[in-house]
């Protein structure tokens, strides 16, 4: 990456406040008072210092910067249970990490399910496109929202009894949308004949969402944190956790269009699914209420198109020196749903962080048994193969790295099936496919190489699978992860002092700890 000489410095204050997204008033978590928070800007090979304030009422916090490789610092990666303790109500942790990737991402908060009460923000790191020619670009925020808050609905999401993940309402683009008449819809205005660069981000609790603007195409130039080589599309597929980075020209009759954030309902279920949506307005034009027409398509759970998904700067698979394979199952326990790798559910603990055991005591902890992989040599090629039993798609999200999807479909996956080693899709979120209304499970399997040392989370995006157990850690070169720690203070202090307000409160690990 460059040397750019350059710190960005950001202020972040976590608190409990009231908003009003859509027109409904609610109680809601956020960052300096807004949801989403405040945009991170800066350039690639930039340091960022962030510093995290805690003015929550009864809530440890700790933020994590998605799908940023955080190369050797790992004590930066911040999610509870995993890489530090969370923050305590009234303390603070500054986060210093270099922009070692470039793109469009996010930052949000990785303990509990406290993101989708509102704990995120967007992220954009400047560097080279595959397709510089726009001379304008917006960030756009998708996300599913809920009028009662997400936390009071966990207990049904897991019980065996209510039968499992609810419905929510509705869905919001940059933080609005309308609701039975009120609110307000986000709105963008455009130069006719000029290309913007459209950064898209889906940070909901599990919606898909198929997002396009009436009548006008556009042309992917980025997912995650990778340029692809560039191709068209009127519909674009985004998963959570997933981002796209697209062109498009405004070179249509001047007028007003929508711009649609259409929740895939066969994934998960929305009140007002097809009427999330923003205003595209053509300066110069009427400046009121589109009445533009929607594409048409069939609803579905998927990636993007596999074969459409080239890197531009290509990467081959090296060979594989470590495999591990999961089965990835849903069972009853104690009358709750909870998710299970190779018949193990993961669990972590927020008063013991596996960093914080490996720095201090040289072990990783046990709690989730098997689920704490460990790949000792750095320099080697680790292949995952994760399959699911379930006709249910699951975005799954490595921090870390960026992974190569080698294969991913549905059926199962033998020691027949193709894999791609050519310069295959490169990302951090891909879809574990499942299709419900055939029956159909699915396998996806990734791969990457061991350069960073850590200890790493592999784990489910969708907000309630992940708070049920779905993941899992690789620790990557055990041996190696100690000299990487570079703020020892900060990791034992942060610990000493949220342990002392647990204790203090009588507070335990809530759900799987991430």
């Amino acid at each position: 990456m460059p040397i750019t000489c350059k710190t960005v410095k950001y202020d972040f204050t976590i608190t409990n406040t009231t908003l009003v997204p859509d027109g409904v008033e609610r109680l809601v978590l956020a960052v300096n008072g807004q949801m989403p928070g405040p945009l991170i800007e800066a350039n690639w090979g930039d340091t960022i210092e962030v510093t995290v304030r805690n003015a929550l009422t009864n809530n440890g916090t700790v933020m994590h910067w998605h799908g940023m490789r955080q190369n050797y610092t790992n004590e930066m990666d911040g999610v509870a249970s995993i890489t530090q303790c969370p923050i305590a109500p009234g303390d603070s942790m500054t986060y210093t990490f270099k922009a070692s990737n470039y793109g469009t991402s996010w930052y949000h908060s990785h303990y509990a399910i406290q993101t989708y009460e509102g704990v995120f923000g967007p992220m954009i790191i400047h560097g080279p496109h595959s397709d510089d020619s726009y001379d304008e670009e917006e960030m756009i925020v998708l996300q599913d929202w809920n009028h009662i808050p997400v936390d009071a609905l966990l207990d049904k999401a897991q019980s065996v009894a209510a039968g499992g993940p609810t419905t929510l309402d509705t869905g919001l683009i940059n933080g609005m949308n309308v609701w039975k008449g009120a609110g307000k819809r986000y709105e963008m205005t455009v130069t006719s004949g000029n290309t913007y660069l459209i950064r898209l981000v889906n940070v909901a609790i599990q919606s898909t969402f198929k997002f396009y603007i009436d009548g006008h195409k556009m042309k992917v130039i980025g997912m995650d944190y990778v340029p692809l080589v560039p191709y068209e599309t009127t519909i674009l597929n985004i998963n959570p956790g997933q981002r796209y980075d697209v062109l498009v020209t405004f070179d249509q009759t001047v007028g007003d269009y929508w711009m649609r954030s259409d929740n895939q309902q066969v994934c998960s279920s929305l009140t007002n699914s097809n009427d999330i949506k923003a205003m595209v307005h053509y300066s110069g034009g009427p400046m009121g209420t589109p009445a533009s027409t929607a594409y048409t398509y069939t609803s579905e759970c998927i990636d993007e198109p596999y074969g459409k998904l080239v890197p531009y700067a290509p990467m081959d698979a090296g060979e594989e020196d470590a495999e591990i394979a999961e089965n990835v199952v849903i069972g009853a326990v104690n009358n709750l749903f909870k998710w299970s790798l190779n018949g193990v559910t993961f669990f972590a603990d927020w008063n013991d962080p596996t960093l914080y055991s490996i720095y201090n005591n040289g072990t990783v902890p046990d709690y989730s048994g098997n689920l704490a992989i460990e790949v000792p040599n750095l320099n080697e090629w680790v292949y995952v193969i994760i399959e699911s039993p379930i006709p249910s798609p699951h975005p799954i999200h490595l921090h870390g790295h960026d992974f190569l999807v080698l294969a991913q479909g549905l059926g199962s996956y033998t020691s027949s099936t193709a894999l791609n080693l050519k310069n295959p899709p490169r990302r951090d979120v891909a879809i574990l496919p499942g299709n419900a209304a055939t029956r159909q499970s699915g396998y996806l399997v990734i791969a990457w190489k061991t350069d960073n040392p850590g200890a790493w989370l592999l784990h489910c995006h969708i907000g309630w699978h992940a708070a049920m157990g779905f993941a899992l850690q690789i620790i990557e070169n055990l041996d190696g992860i100690k000299d990487t720690v570079k703020q020892p203070a900060n990791l034992n202090d942060n610990c000493a002092s949220y342990n002392a307000y647990a204790a203090q409160n009588g507070i335990g690990t809530a759900d799987s700890g991430i």
